[in-house]
């Protein structure tokens, strides 16, 4: 009879007292998910996270008003790293309601982290840059790249490797040859490493993109010299 008192009583402590064993995240309707701990994601649906250092990625997609039309708005990609236990965050994104809203956010993205109790928590911040075509970005090469730069929110926990896509993660990229004019690719080599696809070739695009004009006329040279 003690025993099953007891155990009522270890239940209804249980119910009363529930215990949080992880990080939830809420987020706005504006707010559309690109990256969750390197993998793709999307919606705006609330998240859960294990317990300590995670990373995502999204952007602020909404509409305002300029010159009498509503206009479409879509940020950068923006990277945000935070290292919490046991919370129930929210993110809270600013009301965008003109063009120099807009371009006010994009260039320098201010927003907050608040926890259960509405307090704003620590986090880091970045966006992930490509340019020129936009169109067909392998979104998680790039974050693989870009969390082996060291950057101010890249993610080098365990969570980041186990990721990582297999190729970025141990494959080490070979001495760029030209083919030579008169060889030009078989089928099946020309096809076996489809566009956006190839991890390897997606990286190097990705560092070329980031260099200084000085690094990139070096790289060409190096190329040419094979």
């Amino acid at each position: 009879m003690k025993l099953r008192t007891a155990l009522i009583a270890m239940a209804a402590c249980g119910l009363s007292f529930p215990s949080l064993a992880d990080v939830k995240l809420e987020l706005p309707f504006q707010a559309e998910l690109v990256l969750i701990n390197g993998v793709e994601a999307e919606g705006n649906d609330t998240q859960t996270f294990k317990n300590g250092e995670n990373q995502f990625a999204f952007r602020y997609e909404g509409t305002y008003r300029e010159n009498g039309d509503d206009q479409v708005f879509k940020s950068d990609v923006i990277i945000v790293k935070f290292d919490e236990s046991d919370e129930n965050l929210k993110l809270e994104l600013p009301r965008l309601r003109s063009g120099q809203d807009v371009r006010k956010f994009n260039k320098s993205p201010n927003f907050t982290l608040a926890n259960g109790q509405g307090e704003a928590i620590s986090y880091q911040q970045d966006k992930l840059i490509k340019h020129g075509l936009q169109f067909g970005r392998d979104y998680e090469a790039e974050i693989a790249a870009y969390n082996q730069s060291g950057k101010v929110a890249a993610l080098t926990s365990a969570v980041a490797v186990a990721t990582l896509p297999a190729a970025a993660a141990t494959t080490t990229p070979k001495p760029v040859q030209l083919p030579a004019a008169t060889s030009p690719a078989k089928p099946d080599e020309a096809t076996s490493q489809p566009q956006g696809k190839n991890v390897p070739e997606n990286m190097l695009n990705y560092w070329y993109e980031q260099a200084d004009e000085a690094t990139r006329a070096r790289f060409k040279a190096r190329i040419n010299a094979e």
